[in-house]
């Protein structure tokens, strides 16, 4: 996981021989990291009085000098980590000397490389859920549960079926709001507790999906969710009810893991 540590701080609480101090330091941290191909980037920033900021309002560009908003801390700086998890971001946060005067914010990285490299074939529907990875794979682990959420709006579900093995199957019927039944077979292919769910399904239309759960913080869990068709023109048929569908299924989740948590 990459990890941004932004550092903010009060320009005037250091003197000259602080912050050359403080930089040394940071530098010597920066190298340790180098070593364990943990360091990606890194940069002090020049005072926030050389600040340029910009607005664009109604196609305007709206340019000022200084800083955008009045804080009593200014970001000074940033470094660039690849760790396991965000503990070990916090570690090393709590390592770099701007801690101890100003405030490290560690935001993960969105890692934009899937919007790239998305195949012809797939669907990719992707959220940030304020759970853990733990809660969320407890929705989909569970049939009675996944019934109230699974679907678009307006929609319920039967389960005829489930085993939750890799090679078992899960049998439903799906109720449309207009009274439609449409039937279902999905046959689980991997699962890797509480991170990742793979699955084909075997009625029309043939899918595989792949749902991967990437925890971002100790609450706070990235939805990851690919559907790949078994060809591009299949996909571009289903793109137009499935985007805005998947959207909903995820606001359901959302309810779903809402109330549970209450």
């Amino acid at each position: 996981m990459k990890y941004m540590l932004l550092i903010y701080g009060a320009e005037n609480c250091w003197t000259e021989p602080e912050r050359e101090s403080c930089m040394r330091e940071s530098m010597r941290i920066c190298e340790e990291l180098a070593d364990r191909g943990q360091y990606l980037a890194s940069a002090p920033l020049h005072s926030v009085m050389t600040a340029t900021s910009l607005q664009v309002r109604d196609g305007k560009r709206i340019i000022t000098d200084g800083p955008f908003a009045e804080t009593t801390e200014q970001l000074g700086g940033y470094y660039v980590i690849d760790v396991a998890n965000l503990e070990e971001a916090i570690e090393i946060a709590g390592r770099l000397p701007p801690a101890t005067k100003g405030t490290v914010e560690i935001r993960p990285i969105f890692d934009v490389s899937p919007l790239v490299d998305t195949d012809p074939r797939d669907i990719v529907t992707r959220r940030d859920l304020p759970f853990s990875c733990e809660t969320v794979f407890a929705a989909l682990e569970k049939p009675e549960r996944l019934a109230r959420w699974w679907g678009p709006e307006g929609f319920t579900n039967t389960v005829e079926e489930f085993c939750f093995q890799p090679g078992g199957e899960w049998k439903f019927v799906m109720h449309g709001p207009d009274g439609t039944d449409y039937d279902n077979l999905i046959r689980f292919e991997e699962i890797d507790a509480p991170t990742r769910i793979v699955f084909e399904h075997i009625s029309p239309p043939r899918f595989r999906t792949t749902i991967e759960l990437v925890p971002l913080s100790k609450n706070t869990t990235h939805f990851y969710w690919v559907m790949r068709f078994e060809n591009a023109h299949t996909r571009d048929g289903l793109a137009e009810v499935c985007i805005p569908a998947n959207e909903q299924n995820l606001d359901r989740l959302t309810r779903e893991l809402s109330f549970s948590e209450g």
